[in-house]
Protein backbone atom coordinates (compact mmCIF):
# COMPACT_ATOMS: atom_id res chain seq x y z
CA UNK A 1 0.00 0.00 0.00
CA UNK A 2 1.54 3.48 -1.20
CA UNK A 3 1.25 6.11 1.76
CA UNK A 4 -0.95 9.10 0.97
CA UNK A 5 1.07 12.20 0.10
CA UNK A 6 -2.15 14.44 1.72
CA UNK A 7 -1.89 13.67 5.10
CA UNK A 8 -1.15 16.76 7.33
CA UNK A 9 -0.42 16.30 10.93
CA UNK A 10 1.36 19.15 11.43
CA UNK A 11 1.57 21.20 14.84
CA UNK A 12 -0.60 24.05 13.37
CA UNK A 13 -3.76 22.87 12.30
CA UNK A 14 -5.03 25.89 10.46
CA UNK A 15 -2.77 25.34 7.77
CA UNK A 16 -4.49 21.99 7.25
CA UNK A 17 -7.86 24.84 6.58
CA UNK A 18 -5.36 26.81 4.37
CA UNK A 19 -4.61 23.83 2.09
CA UNK A 20 -8.06 22.47 1.75
CA UNK A 21 -9.17 26.47 0.68
CA UNK A 22 -6.21 26.25 -1.80
CA UNK A 23 -6.73 22.91 -3.33
CA UNK A 24 -9.96 23.64 -4.04
CA UNK A 25 -9.60 27.04 -5.61
CA UNK A 26 -6.44 25.26 -8.01
CA UNK A 27 -8.33 22.66 -8.72
CA UNK A 28 -11.25 24.65 -10.13
CA UNK A 29 -13.82 23.65 -8.04
CA UNK A 30 -14.26 26.49 -6.62
CA UNK A 31 -14.09 30.53 -7.85
CA UNK A 32 -12.74 31.25 -4.60
CA UNK A 33 -12.71 30.63 -0.54
CA UNK A 34 -13.50 32.79 2.51
CA UNK A 35 -13.05 31.74 6.09
CA UNK A 36 -13.49 33.62 9.58
CA UNK A 37 -13.37 31.93 12.65
CA UNK A 38 -14.16 33.92 15.90
CA UNK A 39 -13.97 32.81 19.33
CA UNK A 40 -14.09 34.97 22.97
CA UNK A 41 -15.42 38.25 20.65
CA UNK A 42 -12.00 37.75 18.37
CA UNK A 43 -11.16 36.65 15.25
CA UNK A 44 -8.81 33.80 15.76
CA UNK A 45 -7.94 32.84 12.18
CA UNK A 46 -9.15 33.60 8.52
CA UNK A 47 -8.14 33.19 4.97
CA UNK A 48 -8.80 33.97 1.38
CA UNK A 49 -8.02 32.76 -1.62
CA UNK A 50 -9.01 32.63 -5.14
CA UNK A 51 -10.80 35.58 -7.57
CA UNK A 52 -14.20 37.02 -7.33
CA UNK A 53 -13.73 37.87 -11.05
CA UNK A 54 -11.78 34.48 -12.55
CA UNK A 55 -12.36 35.85 -16.45
CA UNK A 56 -10.08 39.00 -15.70
CA UNK A 57 -8.65 37.21 -12.39
CA UNK A 58 -9.72 39.55 -9.46
CA UNK A 59 -8.44 38.22 -6.30
CA UNK A 60 -11.34 37.93 -3.57
CA UNK A 61 -10.32 39.88 -0.27
CA UNK A 62 -12.37 40.39 2.86
CA UNK A 63 -13.83 43.31 1.32
CA UNK A 64 -16.00 41.02 -1.58
CA UNK A 65 -19.42 41.44 -1.74
CA UNK A 66 -21.01 37.89 -2.10
CA UNK A 67 -24.66 36.80 -2.61
CA UNK A 68 -26.02 35.10 0.40
CA UNK A 69 -29.34 34.09 -0.66
CA UNK A 70 -30.29 31.68 2.32
CA UNK A 71 -28.03 33.33 4.79
CA UNK A 72 -30.64 35.93 4.57
CA UNK A 73 -32.85 34.03 6.60
CA UNK A 74 -31.65 34.66 10.16
CA UNK A 75 -31.17 37.96 9.39
CA UNK A 76 -35.11 38.37 8.78
CA UNK A 77 -35.86 35.77 11.61
CA UNK A 78 -34.30 38.41 13.71
CA UNK A 79 -35.96 41.71 12.76
CA UNK A 80 -39.33 39.46 13.26
CA UNK A 81 -37.89 38.88 16.80
CA UNK A 82 -37.24 41.98 17.57
CA UNK A 83 -40.80 43.12 16.85
CA UNK A 84 -41.66 40.15 19.40
CA UNK A 85 -39.79 41.61 22.10
CA UNK A 86 -42.33 45.14 21.35
CA UNK A 87 -45.45 43.07 22.19
CA UNK A 88 -46.82 43.37 19.12
CA UNK A 89 -47.46 39.38 18.28
CA UNK A 90 -47.61 36.15 19.86
CA UNK A 91 -45.61 33.19 18.19
CA UNK A 92 -48.67 31.00 17.96
CA UNK A 93 -50.56 33.75 16.68
CA UNK A 94 -52.24 32.73 12.99
CA UNK A 95 -50.16 34.59 10.15
CA UNK A 96 -53.83 35.58 8.49
CA UNK A 97 -54.37 37.71 11.56
CA UNK A 98 -51.43 39.75 9.59
CA UNK A 99 -51.60 38.54 6.75
CA UNK A 100 -55.30 37.73 5.68
CA UNK A 101 -54.11 36.22 2.76
CA UNK A 102 -53.53 32.70 4.10
CA UNK A 103 -56.85 32.25 6.17
CA UNK A 104 -58.80 28.86 5.08
CA UNK A 105 -55.37 27.49 3.46
CA UNK A 106 -56.28 24.14 1.42
CA UNK A 107 -53.76 21.31 1.49
CA UNK A 108 -52.56 18.80 -1.43
CA UNK A 109 -53.54 15.43 -0.04
CA UNK A 110 -53.66 13.38 -3.75
CA UNK A 111 -53.69 14.39 -8.09
CA UNK A 112 -50.98 16.16 -9.43
CA UNK A 113 -50.97 19.60 -10.80
CA UNK A 114 -53.28 21.03 -11.91
CA UNK A 115 -56.12 18.60 -10.63
CA UNK A 116 -55.33 18.20 -7.21
CA UNK A 117 -57.29 16.58 -4.41
CA UNK A 118 -57.51 19.37 -1.87
CA UNK A 119 -58.57 19.56 1.59
CA UNK A 120 -58.85 22.05 4.61
CA UNK A 121 -55.66 22.24 6.41
CA UNK A 122 -56.43 21.12 9.74
CA UNK A 123 -55.12 24.32 11.53
CA UNK A 124 -54.13 27.65 10.54
CA UNK A 125 -50.28 28.54 9.82
CA UNK A 126 -49.27 29.88 12.96
CA UNK A 127 -45.65 32.49 13.14
CA UNK A 128 -44.01 29.60 14.81
CA UNK A 129 -43.99 27.13 12.38
CA UNK A 130 -43.00 29.59 8.99
CA UNK A 131 -39.89 30.32 11.74
CA UNK A 132 -39.41 26.46 11.98
CA UNK A 133 -40.57 25.57 8.20
CA UNK A 134 -43.24 23.90 9.09
CA UNK A 135 -45.84 26.10 7.85
CA UNK A 136 -46.50 23.59 4.68
CA UNK A 137 -45.15 25.88 2.08
CA UNK A 138 -42.91 25.21 0.01
CA UNK A 139 -40.34 26.12 -2.84
CA UNK A 140 -40.48 26.28 -6.81
CA UNK A 141 -37.63 24.50 -7.38
CA UNK A 142 -38.56 21.40 -5.26
CA UNK A 143 -40.27 18.55 -6.84
CA UNK A 144 -42.86 16.79 -4.39
CA UNK A 145 -45.49 14.50 -5.37
CA UNK A 146 -48.37 16.64 -5.81
CA UNK A 147 -46.46 18.98 -8.11
CA UNK A 148 -47.15 21.72 -5.96
CA UNK A 149 -43.81 23.17 -6.92
CA UNK A 150 -45.42 23.27 -10.30
CA UNK A 151 -48.09 25.58 -8.95
CA UNK A 152 -45.02 27.70 -7.38
CA UNK A 153 -43.78 27.86 -11.20
CA UNK A 154 -46.60 28.31 -13.04
CA UNK A 155 -47.79 31.72 -10.86
CA UNK A 156 -44.30 32.83 -10.80
CA UNK A 157 -43.82 32.46 -6.95
CA UNK A 158 -40.04 33.75 -6.81
CA UNK A 159 -39.20 36.13 -4.23
CA UNK A 160 -36.11 35.79 -4.65
CA UNK A 161 -35.23 35.93 -8.08
CA UNK A 162 -32.28 34.26 -9.52
CA UNK A 163 -31.84 36.10 -12.92
CA UNK A 164 -33.15 39.46 -13.55
CA UNK A 165 -36.96 39.99 -14.02
CA UNK A 166 -37.84 36.96 -13.12
CA UNK A 167 -40.41 38.23 -11.24
CA UNK A 168 -42.25 41.47 -12.75
CA UNK A 169 -42.19 43.95 -10.67
CA UNK A 170 -44.29 43.15 -7.85
CA UNK A 171 -44.46 43.98 -4.32
CA UNK A 172 -44.18 41.71 -1.24
CA UNK A 173 -47.33 41.82 -0.66
CA UNK A 174 -48.94 40.70 -3.99
CA UNK A 175 -45.93 37.68 -4.34
CA UNK A 176 -47.58 36.94 -0.33
CA UNK A 177 -51.02 36.63 -2.36
CA UNK A 178 -49.46 34.68 -5.20
CA UNK A 179 -48.12 32.42 -2.77
CA UNK A 180 -51.45 31.73 -0.70
CA UNK A 181 -53.03 31.14 -4.04
CA UNK A 182 -50.76 27.56 -3.94
CA UNK A 183 -52.39 24.68 -1.60
CA UNK A 184 -49.79 23.51 0.71
CA UNK A 185 -47.90 20.73 0.76
CA UNK A 186 -48.90 19.77 4.58
CA UNK A 187 -50.89 20.38 7.10
CA UNK A 188 -49.17 23.26 9.08
CA UNK A 189 -46.95 21.48 11.95
CA UNK A 190 -46.58 17.78 10.44
CA UNK A 191 -44.07 18.19 8.54
CA UNK A 192 -40.63 19.89 7.74
CA UNK A 193 -40.11 21.60 4.43
CA UNK A 194 -37.31 24.41 3.17
CA UNK A 195 -40.00 26.84 1.99
CA UNK A 196 -40.65 30.82 1.36
CA UNK A 197 -41.65 30.65 5.15
CA UNK A 198 -38.94 33.57 5.47
CA UNK A 199 -40.01 35.56 2.98
CA UNK A 200 -43.81 35.65 4.32
CA UNK A 201 -41.81 36.84 7.53
CA UNK A 202 -40.18 39.53 5.83
CA UNK A 203 -43.74 40.68 4.77
CA UNK A 204 -44.48 40.65 8.56
CA UNK A 205 -42.09 42.48 9.54
CA UNK A 206 -43.43 45.49 7.42
CA UNK A 207 -47.13 44.81 8.44
CA UNK A 208 -46.08 44.86 11.99
CA UNK A 209 -42.93 47.71 11.59
CA UNK A 210 -44.50 49.77 9.17
CA UNK A 211 -41.24 49.84 7.32
CA UNK A 212 -40.31 48.22 4.14
CA UNK A 213 -38.10 45.20 4.93
CA UNK A 214 -35.31 46.53 3.75
CA UNK A 215 -35.86 49.69 5.30
CA UNK A 216 -35.94 48.21 8.54
CA UNK A 217 -33.23 46.01 8.36
CA UNK A 218 -31.02 48.83 7.29
CA UNK A 219 -31.71 51.31 10.18
CA UNK A 220 -32.47 48.73 12.87
CA UNK A 221 -29.64 46.04 11.95
CA UNK A 222 -27.51 46.78 9.61
CA UNK A 223 -26.80 50.70 10.81
CA UNK A 224 -26.12 49.65 14.68
CA UNK A 225 -24.01 46.30 13.71
CA UNK A 226 -21.74 48.72 10.98
CA UNK A 227 -22.99 46.09 8.49
CA UNK A 228 -22.20 49.14 5.60
CA UNK A 229 -21.97 46.37 2.81
CA UNK A 230 -24.83 44.57 3.43
CA UNK A 231 -28.09 45.05 1.26
CA UNK A 232 -30.70 43.85 -1.04
CA UNK A 233 -28.73 45.39 -4.17
CA UNK A 234 -25.05 46.71 -4.49
CA UNK A 235 -24.35 50.21 -4.75
CA UNK A 236 -22.85 51.80 -7.77
CA UNK A 237 -20.01 52.83 -5.81
CA UNK A 238 -19.22 49.04 -5.01
CA UNK A 239 -20.11 47.17 -7.72
CA UNK A 240 -16.64 46.86 -8.40
CA UNK A 241 -16.13 44.51 -4.80
CA UNK A 242 -19.28 42.35 -6.20
CA UNK A 243 -18.08 38.80 -6.92
CA UNK A 244 -19.39 36.72 -10.14
CA UNK A 245 -21.32 34.17 -9.26
CA UNK A 246 -20.82 30.52 -10.81
CA UNK A 247 -22.45 27.20 -11.19
CA UNK A 248 -21.99 23.86 -11.73
CA UNK A 249 -21.15 22.43 -15.13
CA UNK A 250 -24.19 19.90 -16.41
CA UNK A 251 -27.28 19.56 -18.05
CA UNK A 252 -29.55 22.16 -17.37
CA UNK A 253 -32.93 21.19 -14.50
CA UNK A 254 -34.07 23.59 -12.43
CA UNK A 255 -35.85 21.71 -10.41
CA UNK A 256 -32.92 19.11 -9.37
CA UNK A 257 -30.10 22.09 -10.27
CA UNK A 258 -31.51 24.29 -7.11
CA UNK A 259 -31.77 21.45 -5.11
CA UNK A 260 -28.37 20.11 -6.01
CA UNK A 261 -29.15 16.30 -6.43
CA UNK A 262 -28.43 12.92 -8.82
CA UNK A 263 -25.44 15.33 -10.79
CA UNK A 264 -21.30 14.65 -10.73
CA UNK A 265 -19.44 17.78 -10.67
CA UNK A 266 -17.43 18.52 -13.75
CA UNK A 267 -15.99 22.04 -13.03
CA UNK A 268 -17.70 25.47 -12.84
CA UNK A 269 -19.12 28.28 -15.65
CA UNK A 270 -20.25 31.77 -14.98
CA UNK A 271 -24.12 32.01 -13.93
CA UNK A 272 -24.33 35.31 -15.21
CA UNK A 273 -26.79 37.69 -13.09
CA UNK A 274 -25.02 40.31 -11.90
CA UNK A 275 -27.39 42.83 -13.31
CA UNK A 276 -30.22 41.67 -10.31
CA UNK A 277 -28.25 43.46 -7.57
CA UNK A 278 -27.61 46.44 -8.73
CA UNK A 279 -30.89 47.96 -8.21
CA UNK A 280 -33.29 47.35 -5.23
CA UNK A 281 -35.47 45.05 -6.08
CA UNK A 282 -39.22 45.69 -5.74
CA UNK A 283 -39.83 42.36 -3.75
CA UNK A 284 -37.16 42.48 -0.80
CA UNK A 285 -37.20 38.37 -0.07
CA UNK A 286 -36.21 38.17 3.61
CA UNK A 287 -35.87 34.20 2.43
CA UNK A 288 -32.40 35.03 0.26
CA UNK A 289 -32.42 38.59 -1.36
CA UNK A 290 -29.42 39.49 0.75
CA UNK A 291 -25.72 40.25 -0.47
CA UNK A 292 -22.89 41.08 2.18
CA UNK A 293 -19.06 40.43 3.04
CA UNK A 294 -17.73 38.07 5.20
CA UNK A 295 -16.45 41.29 7.77
CA UNK A 296 -20.22 42.24 7.59
CA UNK A 297 -21.83 38.41 8.37
CA UNK A 298 -19.32 37.92 11.45
CA UNK A 299 -20.51 41.34 13.05
CA UNK A 300 -24.35 39.78 12.95
CA UNK A 301 -22.64 35.99 14.11
CA UNK A 302 -20.62 37.75 17.29
CA UNK A 303 -23.84 39.78 18.16
CA UNK A 304 -25.77 36.22 18.29
CA UNK A 305 -22.51 34.85 20.24
CA UNK A 306 -22.84 37.63 22.56
CA UNK A 307 -26.41 36.87 23.18
CA UNK A 308 -28.03 39.72 21.22
CA UNK A 309 -25.53 42.50 22.11
CA UNK A 310 -22.37 44.05 19.69
CA UNK A 311 -20.04 46.72 20.68
CA UNK A 312 -22.23 47.89 23.03
CA UNK A 313 -25.32 47.96 21.20
CA UNK A 314 -28.27 45.66 22.19
CA UNK A 315 -30.26 44.12 18.96
CA UNK A 316 -32.27 41.64 20.99
CA UNK A 317 -32.30 40.87 24.86
CA UNK A 318 -30.61 37.35 26.21
CA UNK A 319 -33.44 35.47 26.66
CA UNK A 320 -34.72 36.22 23.18
CA UNK A 321 -31.59 34.64 21.60
CA UNK A 322 -31.57 32.08 24.33
CA UNK A 323 -35.47 31.36 22.70
CA UNK A 324 -33.84 31.16 19.13
CA UNK A 325 -30.97 28.78 19.68
CA UNK A 326 -33.58 26.18 20.95
CA UNK A 327 -34.83 22.96 19.04
CA UNK A 328 -38.40 24.01 18.29
CA UNK A 329 -39.23 20.68 16.69
CA UNK A 330 -40.51 17.55 18.75
CA UNK A 331 -37.59 15.70 17.77
CA UNK A 332 -35.21 16.13 14.84
CA UNK A 333 -36.16 16.54 11.12
CA UNK A 334 -35.99 13.22 10.28
CA UNK A 335 -38.92 12.84 12.61
CA UNK A 336 -40.47 15.45 10.87
CA UNK A 337 -40.04 13.37 7.62
CA UNK A 338 -36.21 15.06 6.50
CA UNK A 339 -33.44 12.56 6.86
CA UNK A 340 -31.76 13.79 3.69
CA UNK A 341 -31.33 17.54 3.13
CA UNK A 342 -28.97 19.07 0.62
CA UNK A 343 -27.11 15.87 0.41
CA UNK A 344 -26.31 15.79 4.23
CA UNK A 345 -27.82 13.52 7.19
CA UNK A 346 -30.67 15.57 8.92
CA UNK A 347 -30.93 13.21 11.43
CA UNK A 348 -30.10 14.71 15.15
CA UNK A 349 -30.47 18.20 13.63
CA UNK A 350 -33.72 20.14 14.58
CA UNK A 351 -34.71 23.67 13.74
CA UNK A 352 -35.07 26.81 15.80
CA UNK A 353 -36.02 30.30 15.16
CA UNK A 354 -34.48 30.66 11.62
CA UNK A 355 -31.85 28.10 11.64
CA UNK A 356 -30.63 24.74 12.17
CA UNK A 357 -29.59 23.25 15.61
CA UNK A 358 -27.97 19.98 16.12
CA UNK A 359 -29.40 18.20 18.92
CA UNK A 360 -27.69 14.82 19.16
CA UNK A 361 -24.29 14.95 17.65
CA UNK A 362 -23.64 11.69 17.77
CA UNK A 363 -26.40 10.67 15.62
CA UNK A 364 -25.78 13.68 13.54
CA UNK A 365 -22.97 11.71 13.26
CA UNK A 366 -20.43 15.23 12.80
CA UNK A 367 -17.75 16.68 15.29
CA UNK A 368 -19.52 19.36 16.36
CA UNK A 369 -21.13 20.44 19.61
CA UNK A 370 -24.77 19.96 20.60
CA UNK A 371 -26.47 23.08 20.52
CA UNK A 372 -24.56 24.54 17.43
CA UNK A 373 -26.24 26.39 14.79
CA UNK A 374 -26.25 26.74 11.15
CA UNK A 375 -27.68 27.47 7.66
CA UNK A 376 -26.21 28.17 4.01
CA UNK A 377 -27.56 29.81 1.11
CA UNK A 378 -27.61 28.43 -2.47
CA UNK A 379 -24.10 29.66 -4.06
CA UNK A 380 -22.46 27.77 -1.01
CA UNK A 381 -21.89 30.04 1.47
CA UNK A 382 -22.43 28.84 5.08
CA UNK A 383 -21.95 29.66 8.80
CA UNK A 384 -22.43 28.05 12.22
CA UNK A 385 -22.03 29.37 15.33
CA UNK A 386 -21.56 27.47 18.44
CA UNK A 387 -22.47 28.67 21.67
CA UNK A 388 -21.03 25.96 23.93
CA UNK A 389 -17.57 27.40 22.42
CA UNK A 390 -18.24 30.74 22.02
CA UNK A 391 -16.99 30.79 18.43
CA UNK A 392 -18.42 30.72 15.02
CA UNK A 393 -17.46 30.35 11.43
CA UNK A 394 -18.63 32.28 8.17
CA UNK A 395 -17.39 30.87 4.88
CA UNK A 396 -17.99 32.79 1.54
CA UNK A 397 -17.69 31.40 -2.06
CA UNK A 398 -20.06 31.86 -4.95
CA UNK A 399 -20.88 28.13 -6.45
CA UNK A 400 -24.85 27.07 -7.08
CA UNK A 401 -25.62 24.60 -6.07
CA UNK A 402 -24.64 24.93 -2.55
CA UNK A 403 -24.84 20.67 -2.06
CA UNK A 404 -22.14 20.44 -5.65
CA UNK A 405 -19.09 19.87 -2.56
CA UNK A 406 -19.22 18.41 0.72
CA UNK A 407 -17.60 21.57 2.20
CA UNK A 408 -19.92 22.35 5.29
CA UNK A 409 -18.84 19.06 6.35
CA UNK A 410 -15.27 18.86 5.37
CA UNK A 411 -14.70 22.65 6.87
CA UNK A 412 -16.59 21.86 10.22
CA UNK A 413 -13.93 18.88 10.84
CA UNK A 414 -10.92 20.88 10.19
CA UNK A 415 -12.08 24.04 11.96
CA UNK A 416 -13.43 21.65 14.76
CA UNK A 417 -10.20 19.91 14.96
CA UNK A 418 -8.05 23.24 14.75
CA UNK A 419 -9.57 25.09 17.40
CA UNK A 420 -7.84 25.72 21.00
Amino acid sequence: MEPTSQLDFSANRWTRVEKWMNKLVSDKKLPCASVSVIQHCKEIFSHTCGYSNVEDGVAANTDTIYRIYSMTKPVTSVALMMLYELGLFELTDPISKYIPCFKDMKVAVGGYYPEFDLEDASSPITIQQLLTHTSGLSYWFIEDEYGVHKAYQEKKVEFSPLFPHDHDGLDLQTMCERLASCPLLFHPGTKWQYSNSTDVIGRLVEVLSGHRLDEFMRQFIFKPLNMSDTGFHVPAESISRFARCYQVKRERNAGSFLSGSDFVFKGFERLDNDDTFFQSPSVHAGGGGLVSTINDYRRFCQMILNKGEFDGIRILSRKTVEYMLRNHLQGDMADYGVSMWLNMNRRGVGFGLGWAVVVDAVRLGALCSEGEVAWGGMASTFFWIDPKEDMACIFMTQLVPSSALPLRRTLRALVNAAMP
